[in-house]
């Protein structure tokens, strides 16, 4: 694990700081390996009661970052409870991890399954995991089915056309604009 050191303003860190700093940080390791780098930003203010010390950590972890930040008059004071959330959020990381990975055994997985015609060998290829879920499409029109996508807060909702009576999605674009889903009649 790898500590980098930046400073806001006139603090200079010393060699106990960047003990202390050492000390706390190799704690996180203890909840979950593959840290690999923590970036630390130390700063001094000045308010009406005084000095305040604040800490900015970030923790780079398989490509995720965990960020914590405290600010107290002590310095060191400000480490401890910093390094203390950091504790909290990696161990909910590694429960999330965990979550994901036990997830239902009932849930298929899409395969990509290639033949290679020069020497008769196929290849099967396990891709993400597929979840599904069961709709019961009520009917509305299309600006019915806006509204509860809107009211509901998703994505998308799947609704039977009330004009038509086939199923139908509604969704929401990145602009912010509607689509409307609907199948072909040949």
């Amino acid at each position: 694990m790898r500590i980098n050191y930046n400073t806001n303003g006139d603090l200079v860190i010393t060699d106990a700081i960047k003990s202390h700093c050492e000390k706390n940080f190799s704690k996180l390791k203890k909840f979950f390996d593959n840290i690999l780098t923590v970036n630390v930003t130390l700063s001094a203010t000045k308010s009406k009661t005084g000095p305040l010390q604040r800490v900015d950590a970030r923790v780079h972890v398989n490509g995720n970052v965990i960020k914590g930040v405290y600010t107290d008059d002590d310095l060191y004071n400000a480490i401890d409870r910093v390094t203390e959330i950091l504790a909290k959020q990696i161990k909910k990381h590694k429960e999330k991890l965990r979550d994901n990975n036990h997830s239902s055994p009932n849930i298929p997985t899409a395969k990509k399954i290639t033949f290679e015609s020069s020497d008769n060998s196929i290849t099967v290829e396990f891709t993400k995991k597929i979840e599904s879920i069961t709709v019961n499409p009520r009917p509305m029109d299309v600006e019915e089915a806006i509204l509860q996508l809107e009211a509901l807060n998703k994505d998308f909702y799947v609704f039977t056309n009330s004009e038509t009576g086939d199923m139908n999605i509604v969704y929401k674009k990145r602009n912010g604009d509607y689509g409307h889903v609907e199948p072909a009649h040949f």
